[in-house]
């Protein structure tokens, strides 16, 4: 399960706010896990995207069908 959540390629720094609820339950669930707050939100957006292909535009180089 752990090598499902770790970076498959090169990793770059992104800044984000996020609600302090969030925030609070991704160190919990970090700290319970003994997975990286990355991983795990690294895993959660690619999963977001996956689910909403259908916000990249089409021109923007981005694949629409699969990851």
């Amino acid at each position: 399960m752990r090598e499902d959540y770790a970076f498959k390629t090169d990793a770059t720094e992104v800044k984000l706010k996020l609600e302090v609820k969030v925030a609070e339950l991704l160190t919990v669930m970090a700290k319970h896990t003994k997975l990286s707050e990355a991983e795990i939100a690294n895993t959660a957006i690619k999963r977001f995207i996956a689910t909403h292909r259908d916000f990249i535009p089409e021109k923007s180089g981005g694949s629409r069908s699969g990851s």
